[in-house]
């Protein structure tokens, strides 16, 4: 009898522990699968999330290092008011020893603006605050503006750059104005000069309501992901060297496209063409086309597909190259793109017409908004425009809206 009791309690024991593991394996799953949601979604709101085989399986990304040389107890005043033109302008600046170097500028038109990368959490404000982290700026150095046409990514905004110690912060919030574009049309043919136009017109108001005394302005998009290591702290380096240094990009990259950004190159200058003609009588005319100079109203076509032919892009011009050299462009992207103020200051902005080959009668035939600020530098001493040579890259989202 004690023994089938024994072997009663035995078997119950055997039940029980079939029966416990059958419990506690589902509760384990739903707390693993807890821990992962809260990890790769933005409920905490701070910016570290499952975006890159590194932040998944890396460990936690970046934290913000320059904290021993903020005053904990440092004091900002800040200010919300509707500016004349009826932008909306939030302001917040640090009281004591604020003389910011680098304004960073950024504009999102909403929250599709900050894309999603291949693993996969839509990306934020916060993410791109990151981003900010990871280049190892002091940030009682640098001024921070941005501008969206969304309310509701204003007001994340506002949140979300309190955390940090910005020697000034401007943002701005801006209702859409003009024909509407759908983000996922934005790179369709038949919308660029239009879509590029507006740009330029955007990103000029951001820089030059923004724009105070400091030194050195950096553009970075929003859907831009990762930055290599020291690239802003290079750019500044180079512009502080070389007088003749006054624009700057780098090697744009996407997970399947090694050069993202097609918008910065430089012109093989070796050659001309030839062009045949034809009158209405059939006689046949022969004449040299070279886009470095003068472009015939009956040439222009011509002139932009010889331009497009004799691009020479980022990826072949800094192969084999140093991360301490300089190669020379035409044009420039503004997927990273850095400009000295003071060309700024002397009346350098984004082009918001094709500026190469303007004339009294008609538009150019190239050269709006990026692609023709190298251009208009160009005539200013220190106007040069340059790429990064070596590692120096940024790295674009692989899926944008």
């Amino acid at each position: 009898m004690a023994h089938m009791s024994a072997f009663n309690k035995f078997g119950n024991l055997n039940k029980f522990n079939r029966f416990s593991g059958i419990r506690l394996g589902p509760i384990i799953a739903a707390v693993l699968f807890t821990l992962v949601l809260f990890y790769t979604t933005e409920f905490r709101r701070r910016s570290w999330s499952c975006k890159t085989w590194a932040t998944c399986f890396g460990g936690r990304s970046h934290s913000y290092k320059h904290w021993d040389d903020v005053d904990p107890d440092f004091k900002v005043d800040s200010f919300e008011r509707t500016l004349h033109d009826g932008t909306l302008l939030f302001h917040r600046q640090t009281v004591e020893n604020s003389s910011p170097d680098v304004l960073i500028l950024v504009l999102a038109q909403d929250a599709d603006s900050w894309s999603k990368d291949y693993v996969s959490t839509r990306r934020n404000i916060y993410d791109f605050l990151d981003l900010l982290v990871s280049t190892n700026l002091d940030f009682t150095k640098v001024t921070l503006g941005l501008m969206t046409s969304s309310r509701e990514e204003y007001d994340k905004a506002v949140k979300a750059t309190e955390r940090f110690p910005f020697a000034r912060v401007a943002l701005y919030f801006r209702e859409e104005e003009g024909p509407k574009i759908a983000f996922a049309d934005r790179h369709k043919a038949h919308v660029q000069h239009q879509r590029r136009a507006r740009v330029a017109t955007l990103r000029n108001y951001l820089m030059l309501r923004t724009l105070r005394d400091e030194e050195h302005l950096v553009w970075v998009d929003p859907d831009i992901v990762e930055i290599s290591p020291g690239i802003v702290q290079t750019m500044m380096k180079h512009a502080e060297k070389h007088k003749g240094v006054g624009i700057m990009t780098a090697l744009c990259t996407q997970t399947r496209a090694h050069n993202y950004d097609k918008s910065a190159w430089a012109f093989r200058r070796q050659t001309v063409d030839n062009l045949m003609t034809t009158d209405d009588d059939g006689n046949k005319t022969t004449t040299t086309l070279d886009v470095m100079g003068p472009v015939a109203d009956d040439q222009l076509s011509a002139a932009v597909k010889q331009l497009g032919e004799r691009h020479v892009y980022v990826n072949e011009l800094i192969e084999n190259t140093h991360d301490d050299d300089l190669l020379h462009l035409d044009s420039v992207g503004a997927t990273i793109l850095y400009i000295r103020a003071h060309l700024v200051r002397q009346g350098i902005t984004f082009p918001a017409s094709n500026v190469v080959g303007t004339t009294w009668s008609h538009d150019g035939w190239s050269g709006i908004e990026s692609e023709g600020i190298c251009y208009l530098a160009s005539q200013l001493e220190g106007g040069g425009c340059f790429v990064l040579g070596g590692s120096h890259h940024v790295r674009h989202a692989d899926i944008t809206g």
